[in-house]
């Protein structure tokens, strides 16, 4: 089960696409005034490939897990290994699919659908949390996105099944999308409530064909900034109660993005075969520091680039090193101050940020001059010349 729902996430995330909206612009003399310096470096005693995925700020640990989610590891600041774990598909706390994997309250935690999120502890199940009704999922989350306020859990909506799936359909895009991105779980009663939707005046919503919601996001205080992935796009809500109140939609000034190419409802069918031709830009995380949000994406391939590519033969190393990741830079008033900040070619995503207000990111063995044995986490520091 595991491998044909890992090639159906890179499947997804290569075809599930969105539309890209109007850009704002960027003053031309900010573009490069910020850059990321290497600090220090993390080497975790473990031969073999993992990526870095989540950080807990309480523990000041960090967590990796293998393409699958079915293995990890904790580890500390030194990079000592606290923990190193693989889940069982068999016994009274199997994990059948491991489609989204990261910290809850320092516990690390899967999503394991039907079942929900189960908590773990040292290796030990301690919890869980279920989704109390029949729901669907076809591709697994980048990032856990599981929160709690007050007396309410939150975490991305999976679709219900009563859901229709016809991928050859504009219909069931639209109906997709006007579901709620994020849903609010009561800790007492289990009772359920959409928490959060995307505005009506996202051309996401459009009568026209977008692809997959694969929503990463990101808490500030009580401000929630909202990815949707395929577009150059933040949107911004703010708490109240118990939903999300959207605020404004942010355009992120991305020289050279890629754009998808949307389609009408009656040519649904059209959709995959026309964005397969290149690599769309992916915005693949929003991150918090003190002083800045980062916008973290790769800009992504045209036709002729991925064509010049060719058929993969390296694992998709060849891919990775001409679409890498860069970073937009804003301000905590989502003034954009940089776009394209480079991001060491080496650098595997997610990428997180610790209690130092550090980038950390996990790197990516084949693209690299240099051998290690063994995982290595590198800490990047935002430096504005």
């Amino acid at each position: 089960m595991k491998h044909n729902l890992s090639y159906l996430f890179t499947f997804t995330l290569t075809v599930a696409l969105f539309s890209c909206g109007k850009q704002s612009s960027v003053d031309s003399s900010e573009k490069k005034s910020f850059s990321f310096e290497i600090t220090d470096s993390l080497q975790v005693d473990y031969l073999g490939e993992m990526m870095l995925l989540d950080y807990d700020p309480k523990a000041e640990k960090y967590l990796l897990a293998t393409n699958s989610y079915y293995e990890y590891l904790e580890v500390d600041e030194q990079g000592k290994i606290l923990n190193h774990n693989s889940f069982s598909e068999d016994g009274i706390n199997a994990v059948g699919q491991a489609l989204g994997l990261g910290y809850f309250n320092g516990d690390v935690t899967v999503f394991n659908p039907p079942k929900g999120y189960y908590r773990f502890q040292d290796s030990t199940k301690v919890g869980e949390v279920n989704i109390p009704y029949p729901h669907q999922v076809f591709m697994m989350y980048p990032k856990l996105g599981m929160f709690e306020s007050g007396d309410k859990i939150y975490y991305p909506k999976p679709w219900p099944e009563s859901l229709d799936v016809n991928l050859q359909e504009g219909e069931f895009y639209q109906a997709l999308l006007h579901l709620p991105i994020i849903e609010a779980q009561d800790k007492a009663s289990g009772d359920t409530l959409g928490a959060l939707r995307l505005p009506e005046s996202s051309p996401l919503l459009e009568d026209e064909v977008n692809g997959f919601p694969i929503p990463v996001y990101s808490m500030d205080g009580d401000k929630l900034l909202l990815s949707m992935w395929f577009e150059p796009t933040i949107y911004v809500y703010n708490k109240v109660g118990d939903k999300f109140e959207y605020e404004q939609t942010v355009s992120v000034d991305i020289p050279d993005w890629v754009p998808t190419t949307s389609v009408p409802l009656d040519q649904a069918e059209q959709f995959f075969a026309e964005n397969q031709k290149k690599v769309p830009g992916n915005l693949t995380n929003i991150l918090v520091t003190e002083e800045y949000y980062l916008a973290i994406y790769n800009r992504g391939l045209t036709e002729a680039q991925k064509t010049a590519l060719g058929s993969p033969t390296d694992g998709g190393l060849s891919r990775r090193r001409m679409n890498p990741n860069f970073a937009a830079v804003f301000d905590k008033n989502f003034n954009q101050l940089a776009s394209n900040v480079p991001i060491p070619i080496a650098s595997n995503f997610p990428m997180v940020v610790n209690a130092d207000g550090e980038l950390v990111v996990s790197k990516i063995a084949g693209l690299s001059e240099t051998e290690d044995d063994g995982i290595v986490l590198y800490k990047l520091k935002l430096t504005k010349k």
